[in-house]
């Protein structure tokens, strides 16, 4: 199924930008295999975001009000990283985890067929221009990461505004509008009287800079205060 099939069928969602991607090579078959990967970056360097077909499906998107969950730093991972390489979005913090963990982390990326080095690349990039489009054509976009838990979602909004939302935006669709694409913001997404006591302190301005957000200060759950360097150190992660 393509992407445009499954929201006429009445999904209210889709994850993963590559499927979005393969909307638009409709030959490509096999998505239940490494294709739906491979596939987007052999193909996705040469998709026309200018083209009739990308604006029929935005406005398809439009239309059924479909949120997306792009989950781009994954495909960063695998597009732009090569064995032996710790990918850019873990760069920052690969030091101060275990061993074993940055081991995995220089095996993450795929290795381009002969002479599609530069192909893959462009390919990423296209994904973050079609992220950008997405954004100002006014498709809900929350952040997800399917990858290391706490850790991904940083990259994640970093790529968000890369892609060209703003960072203040981005923080909204972290917290405010994941909440409301949940069905969740009478409880979550703001701090606001009576919400639930979930809200993490950050040191630094991520409204201003997004990366500030990896500055975590002090986590408080369920009303209970958390410290971030006593977490890390119970997670083997230097604080």
């Amino acid at each position: 199924m393509t992407a445009a099939q499954c929201v006429k069928l009445g999904y209210d969602e889709i994850q993963h930008i590559n499927f979005l991607v393969l909307n638009f090579f409709p030959d490509v078959k096999d998505t239940n295999t490494s294709v739906r990967l491979t596939a987007p970056a052999k193909l996705g360097a040469d998709l026309d975001l200018t083209s009739p077909q990308v604006h029929s499906f935005i406005k398809l998107l439009q239309d059924h009000h479909t949120k997306l969950d792009l989950t781009l730093s994954i495909f960063e991972d695998m597009y732009l990283s090569r064995a032996g390489q710790i990918p850019r979005g873990f760069q920052p913090i690969a030091s101060r985890l275990p061993n074993e963990v940055r081991r995995g982390l220089l095996s993450s990326g795929l290795t381009p067929p002969a002479g599609m080095d530069e192909t893959y690349r462009k390919s990423f990039a296209k994904m973050l221009d079609l992220a950008g489009l997405l954004y100002r054509s006014g498709i809900p976009i929350e952040a997800g990461t399917d990858s290391m838990a706490g850790f991904a979602l940083h990259r994640e909004l970093e790529l968000d505004v890369q892609a060209g939302i703003p960072p203040n935006q981005v923080l909204q669709n972290a917290t405010m509008n994941a909440a409301r694409i949940m069905s969740l913001d009478k409880d979550l997404g703001s701090i606001t009287p009576g919400k639930l006591a979930d809200l993490v302190l950050v040191d630094g301005n991520p409204a201003a800079n997004i990366s500030d957000i990896r500055k975590t200060a002090l986590v408080v759950k369920d009303g209970v205060l958390y410290n971030p360097a006593e977490l890390y150190t119970e997670l083997g992660v230097t604080p």
